[in-house]
């Protein structure tokens, strides 16, 4: 009987013992849930990441925490925070890294989901990040920072419009990047782009827009450039007596006017035009008095030149960069005046042909000259030995041959007509393969010379019978017109 009371005594604290437990383990288990409903949970550093980043943004992430309303972000740049890490440990005389707390001198931000786009920022900059997660009741507990980086920006140098012809070979725009490029076209009636060489095919004749786009990288943003491609119709034959073919028009509708041009002591009627590309130089007069006069592309200083000899009628003109010198040549002639602009000194050379213009080549480096009979192309550094031969197409009735340009393998060669101040005409031959691609008809008065600018586009001087003569930009790109012929 003693036994069972004892027994049963024991089983009875026992159970007090067990309800005991269970009480205070509800009570903190309790507790422990008003806590957690209570106070925000803590964002973890670790967990902060960038899915996202550009010259000017970075966007910021991490992982969903409890009890959170908002997040509280705060960001500086990374070396103004250093310079604050290293003043903190100057004035505690400490080398330990002391506990960040962002202050006003932190941008601050709030986001109710926990990612966050910061804008507005420097390229090519890193950036300290610090997130906290609160509620209306309690402030949590911030992190320490965390680094990111904006990309760099990139730009895309490429030129603003490329010509081709019908006929042209597939082709890939000079393009200047920091990543790969790849090619999207607007039209492709005119031309597209093959997917296995990210070269573009001319399709037909007739303008499009080609976007460029340079892809996005670990380092750089992505960047887009549009640029105009202008097709012309095109069918380039044997140049010996082929028949005109008209392939494109310009007046000044589709000209810009750049500059107007005066002569000076008597000699008044513009010959020929030079081209150094700062300057524009031209040779005036009929016979006598003759003037070689220099005008600034931008701007309006202008200096004249008194021959020292009797240049004629100094219809062709050109200059050379390759030496400097200025090439003059009279109605056919082959003796080449030659004028050297820095010291204004005069001389000549014999040509194997005669000719009635002459141009320069600055990107093959090759002199051309051009006459009834023929076109032909020079080297300057080989003793002017002749290179290229190239037979002339027959215009019908009466056409004076001019002067004659020459860039990226074509010779622009420019003739009027009976009526020299209405309908002149400027034909174009590839002289390396000897064919005649086409003719350019011109309603900008007389046609007396042409160049191509530094940006690859013909430009040609007109003569208005007048004091006041015009140079004319046209909108056909001859640099990139000449590539893949």
């Amino acid at each position: 009987m003693h036994r069972k009371r004892v027994l049963y005594k024991r089983i009875r604290y026992a159970l007090y013992a067990f309800v005991l437990v269970l009480a205070t383990f509800t009570a903190a288990v309790v507790m422990a849930v008003n806590h957690y409903n209570m106070y925000p949970g803590k964002v973890e550093r670790d967990s902060l990441s960038s899915p996202g980043r550009g010259s000017d943004y970075i966007i910021v992430g991490w992982d969903e925490t409890h009890s959170t309303d908002m997040y509280k972000v705060w960001v500086k740049e990374r070396d103004l925070v250093k310079k604050d890490i290293e003043k903190a440990k100057a004035e505690a005389g400490d080398e330990e890294t002391p506990e960040i707390v962002p202050d006003e001198t932190w941008d601050e931000y709030e986001t109710t989901v926990p990612e966050i786009t910061v804008k507005g920022l420097e390229p090519d900059t890193s950036y300290s990040f610090i997130v906290r997660a609160d509620n209306v009741e309690k402030e949590g507990v911030a992190t320490q920072p965390r680094n990111f980086k904006t990309k760099r920006s990139q730009k895309i140098k490429v030129r603003k419009m490329i010509t081709k012809f019908t006929f042209s070979k597939p082709f890939k725009p000079k393009v200047s990047a920091e990543t790969d490029v790849t090619y999207e076209t607007g039209d492709p009636k005119v031309a597209v782009v093959d997917p296995e060489t990210n070269k573009i095919k001319i399709t037909g004749e007739g303008e499009t827009e080609i976007t460029i786009t340079a892809r996005s990288s670990r380092e750089f943003e992505a960047a887009k450039r549009t640029v105009e491609l202008k097709v012309i119709d095109a069918d380039p034959v044997s140049a010996g007596g082929a028949t005109p073919n008209i392939i494109y028009y310009l007046d000044s509708d589709n000209c810009e006017l750049v500059k107007k041009v005066t002569g000076s002591g008597g000699a008044v009627v513009p010959q020929g035009l030079a081209y150094t590309g700062d300057k524009y130089i031209i040779s005036y007069g009929m016979g006598s008095p003759n003037r070689i006069i220099s005008f600034d592309v931008d701007g309006d200083g202008k200096s004249v030149s008194v021959p020292s000899v009797s240049l004629g009628h100094p219809n062709g003109f050109t200059y050379a960069n390759e030496n400097g010198r200025c090439y003059c040549v009279k109605g056919w002639s082959s003796k080449a005046y030659t004028y050297e602009p820095t010291s204004d000194s005069y001389g000549s050379v014999n040509l194997s042909y005669g000719c009635s213009g002459i141009g320069y080549d600055r990107k093959k480096k090759l002199l051309y000259t051009c006459s009834r009979t023929a076109m032909v192309a020079y080297d300057i550094s080989d003793g002017y030995s002749v290179k290229y031969r190239c037979g002339v197409v027959n215009h019908s009735g009466t056409v004076y041959t001019q002067d004659c340009g020459g860039h990226a393998g074509i010779l622009l060669r420019c003739l009027s007509g009976a009526s020299k101040h209405g309908t002149n005409y400027i034909d174009l031959y590839d002289m390396k393969n000897g064919r005649y691609l086409g003719t350019l008809s011109c309603d900008l008065s007389e046609v007396e010379s042409c160049i191509v600018n530094k940006d690859g586009f013909l430009e040609i001087l007109s003569n208005n019978s007048s004091n006041v003569d015009y140079i004319w930009k046209t909108d056909l790109n001859i640099d990139t017109l000449g590539e893949g012929l």
